[in-house]
């Protein structure tokens, strides 16, 4: 065999080579199967906290399939559950370019469409970093369709601005096609596309917890939201019962006039077999003005018969809310 190689040269460095590439692609195929495994959990470990970075009440993710009309930016989306197996959001990753780079967000969404979290996983950018996650941070508590900022935007990083609202509008796509979205009934009053916004010069009170501003795709306010919220007394099958609350929230266009009233279930503590009556009563006073809400809290008629305690407790709401549009 010796005296073979050393007629035939090429052969014998060829063998080597071989029985060297053999060795090396066994070692190389086994890094990777000792490896493989590690960088996997690696990357879900990033996942995960990215996940919980953007949705804290999230305990358990299912990755939800991407289906046709999804854009191709969206790489990933997922149904975040809390403990208990109640969905509280969803979380959609996004990635885009521009001329200084590549931009990766991480985004979650409530099912009505409100931005709860927002994230930069990886930015390939030359400049204004900073910037671009403190204007990202701005768009939290708004609504993901026509997403617009709550506060003040930095300037001098317009193209990556742009490539944001550019995913977000993507994400907005994703989260209209793969959420189980509830109906929205704030649509009916303000049109499609409107968004809400904070009123930064409202002042919460006792009763009257936030105020919002409703614009529509224009940016144009077409109306307001009062929350308004309040604990009192009210007769249960067993006598009285106290400290127990009921929420609302009043919608007025932008001439105050009321195009709604919601009195929420989940936020409903009285007797649930007369909130028809309470929520008949406060629908009363859709298409009415301020200034006919005493008249009609004196005399509502039939309307409240059986609810008197539960009607004193909502005229207590209203008298506060008159105390603060007036």
């Amino acid at each position: 065999m010796k005296s073979f190689f050393e007629k035939n040269p090429l052969i014998h460095y060829t063998t080597v080579l071989t029985l060297v590439a053999i060795v090396c692609g066994l070692m190389i195929g086994g890094m990777n199967a000792i490896t493989a495994p590690i960088i996997q959990r690696n990357l879900e470990e990033k996942e995960r906290a990215a996940y919980q970075e953007v949705l804290p009440e999230g305990q358990t993710f299912t990755k939800l399939d991407l289906i046709d009309g999804v854009p191709s930016t969206v790489s990933g989306a997922v149904e975040g559950k809390n403990a208990s197996g109640a969905v509280v959001g969803y979380i959609y990753t996004a990635s885009g370019l521009n001329q200084h780079g590549s931009i990766s967000l991480v985004i979650s969404v409530s099912a009505e469409g409100q931005i709860l979290g927002a994230s930069i996983l990886a930015i390939d950018q030359t400049k204004g970093i900073d910037d671009t996650r403190t204007n990202l941070a701005t768009f939290i508590g708004s609504s993901i369709a026509g997403a617009s900022p709550q506060g003040d935007l930095i300037s001098g990083v317009t193209n990556s601005l742009n490539t944001v609202r550019a995913l977000l509008n993507d994400i907005a796509t994703a989260h209209a096609l793969l959420a189980d979205v509830p109906s929205d009934p704030y649509v009916a009053s303000f049109g499609e596309g409107y968004t809400l916004e904070n009123d930064p010069s409202f002042t919460a009170t006792l009763n009257i917890t936030n105020k919002k501003i409703a614009k529509n795709p224009a940016n144009e306010v077409v109306g307001y939201v009062y929350y308004l919220t309040g604990i009192g007394t009210y007769e249960g099958h067993d006598g009285l019962v106290t400290d127990k609350g009921l929420s609302m929230e009043v919608l007025f266009d932008e001439n105050y006039t009321v195009l709604d009233v919601f009195v929420p279930e989940d936020a409903y503590d009285h007797t649930a077999s007369y909130r028809v009556k309470i929520v008949a009563y406060a629908e009363s006073f859709i298409g009415k003005n301020p200034t006919d809400f005493a008249s009609m809290m004196q005399d509502p008629g039939d309307i409240t018969a059986g609810v008197t305690y539960t009607k004193t407790l909502v005229d207590v709401l209203l008298n506060a809310l008159l105390d603060e549009v007036n």
